[in-house]
């Protein structure tokens, strides 16, 4: 039924994957499809006010451990016969899931939803809510 499978990783809290990861390696086992997995890292992108206190070489060190913490997160979570695709990116983790998902024709997204205050939920925005809004493939929502 579905042929690929995107889990966003956010590396800040790798716990709170563990039940999207196990649900999407289901599926991948169930359809013989393609896992997928991407990390973001928020407030790196050129435009950011963040990016401004951070010199180029910071940066780049900043990627460089995120794709290092990503592959070990990978290595200690995955059985070895699945070999995902990897990417990380940097910007808004909503947008770049939804520009991952339109550009490699993800036909499922499996992720897990944070529990935030109506407050926070206003000020910040939903990652999860804007995925499934606009992903235009299935979204399988988790909540903990």
């Amino acid at each position: 039924m579905f042929n690929k499978v995107l889990v966003p990783v956010d590396l800040s809290e790798p716990d709170f994957i563990h039940q999207a990861l196990q649900l999407a390696l289901r599926e991948v086992r169930d359809n013989d499809a393609e896992l997928h997995m991407i990390a973001v890292v928020p407030g790196f992108s050129a435009s950011s006010l963040v990016a401004s206190y951070f010199s180029e070489r910071e940066h780049q060190k900043a990627l460089t451990e995120t794709a290092r913490k990503f592959k070990e997160f990978v290595r200690q979570e995955l059985p070895p016969e699945i070999e995902p695709v990897l990417k990380v990116y940097e910007g808004s983790p909503a947008e770049s899931i939804i520009r991952y998902v339109k550009k490699r024709d993800i036909d499922l997204v499996v992720m897990s939803a944070h529990h935030r205050s109506r407050v926070d939920e206003f000020l910040l925005g939903s990652v999860s809510a804007r995925v499934a809004e606009r992903a235009g493939c299935s979204v399988l929502l988790l909540k903990n």
